[in-house]
């Protein structure tokens, strides 16, 4: 068993006519990533912003960090989730690296959900805020959470997931800017 890593560094995030990566630029085509997003019936409320490193943003509460994937061959990124239950963590991968999609709720919040200042005093202690993010904006229908203390937000972090499943199809049949092979080690138990 072997998993390859192959690497597609973002230099920059637009929206435009097309969801593709190019030279370092991805853009994104926001109807058919929102398309993909209102997949789950519970979504009620999506939007779609691009946040960058130093921008006077807090992104609050967060309820999820994804960086997008392609899985070369076929199958899902995520098993159970994007797709049925199988195996991962072999064969290729395709990565967007230096970006993430990050999922914030728009009404409520729980005790676990994070925190992001992407400028000022507050950037300097997390890592997503040295990364360009596609922000999810979201709200659910999921009522039952609203006065729970730990919000599973289901449906607004599957749909975090299709959307960076989504993001990183768009390197399907490029050459990436480099791989990391993993494999795994063999443990020997008595």
């Amino acid at each position: 068993m072997k998993l390859d890593i192959a690497n597609f560094y973002v230099k920059e995030i637009n929206f435009g006519e097309e969801t593709k990566y190019s030279d370092g630029i991805l853009t994104i085509n926001k109807k058919e990533a929102l398309d993909i997003v209102f997949e789950d019936e519970h979504i009620t409320e999506a939007e779609l912003h691009i946040v960058n490193p130093g921008d006077e943003v807090r992104l609050v509460p967060v309820k999820e960090a994804i960086e997008p994937r392609h899985r070369v061959g076929g199958g899902p990124v995520f098993p159970g989730v994007t797709g049925k239950l199988m195996q991962a963590g072999n064969g290729v991968t395709h990565a967007l690296k230096d970006m993430s999609v990050l999922v914030v709720g728009k009404h409520y919040g729980g005790f676990q959900d994070g925190l992001i200042d992407m400028s000022g005093e507050g950037a300097k202690y997390t890592y997503y805020s040295k990364l360009k993010n596609v922000v999810l904006v979201a709200h659910t229908d999921e009522k039952f959470e609203y006065h729970e203390q730990q919000k599973k937000n289901k449906a607004l972090r599957w749909a975090g997931m299709r959307l960076a499943e989504y993001l990183g199809a768009c390197t399907k049949g490029l050459r990436s800017d480099e791989v990391e092979s993993f494999q795994p080690s063999r443990f020997l138990i008595h």
